[in-house]
């Protein structure tokens, strides 16, 4: 009785609050990260039918096969899997993490990887997409690193922070097309220790997947220096419109 009557005056002065919209009285626990109701209703989780190479989220109806780009062998990556469509809710909590420094979505966010179904991402160790040292001075963080100790946590797989850096600093992606993507950070990357990654079967992280073109060429400087597979897992993904 009285340790209930405690809570209950905890949670009338200190409720639980979604952290994306800060709506008071979130259930705890009720979401990944939880979040509200509103917000969950928001979100497009990405579900068969997929590309079963690059994770492309094909409409309902269709049948999971090879996309065009993974027909073609376009990609290093051995498969990529993303958790959520960027767009809503989670759009904009990415951008509030990554450009407004809202430390506070680093924990929530990172939870939605745990939902994902790892049975074909099997991995040894988890390695991070690098920040240039000029803009991670410039931000102060690193998202996908952030994320993926979050994710990570539990999992019994090691975390190579420093197995990737960014030897070029580039420009950002948003505004680029595709193929000024790819030239963009072509070379930009290179492998610290290559005993830390050789014969090991390597899961790549990082916040979203829009056309690939960075994990691509993470994942092709991986290959080279000895990884045995090189995985890879965003939180989110740019679906087809």
């Amino acid at each position: 009785m009285t340790s209930g009557w405690w809570f209950g005056l905890i949670s009338l002065f200190f409720p639980d609050q979604c952290p994306f919209c800060q709506t008071l009285g979130t259930p705890s626990g009720a979401s990944p990260g939880g979040i509200c109701q509103g917000c969950e209703k928001d979100i497009h989780w990405i579900t068969p039918p997929f590309c079963p190479g690059c994770g492309l989220p094909y409409p309902a109806g269709n049948s999971a096969h090879l996309c065009s780009d993974c027909l073609k062998g376009k990609y290093y990556f051995d498969r990529a899997r993303g958790v959520v469509l960027y767009r809503g809710i989670i759009a904009r909590a990415l951008h509030r993490f990554k450009y407004h420094k809202d430390f506070t979505l680093s924990e929530p966010l990172g939870r939605f990887w745990k939902e994902m179904d790892l049975e074909d991402l099997s991995f040894d160790a988890i390695v991070p997409v690098p920040l240039h040292l000029s803009r991670l001075r410039e931000r102060g963080f690193n998202q996908a690193l952030l994320m993926g100790k979050t994710f990570g946590r539990g999992l019994g797989k090691e975390i190579l922070p420093r197995a990737l850096k960014r030897i070029r600093d580039t420009l950002p992606q948003v505004h680029l097309n595709p193929k000024e993507r790819e030239k963009n950070v072509r070379g930009a990357f290179a492998v610290r220790d290559q005993a830390a990654v050789r014969k090991r079967r390597i899961l790549l992280v990082d916040d979203v997947y829009t056309t690939g073109a960075t994990v691509n060429e993470c994942a092709k400087i991986l290959k080279k220096a000895g990884a045995r597979e090189v995985s890879v897992l965003t939180l989110a993904r740019v679906g087809l419109e």
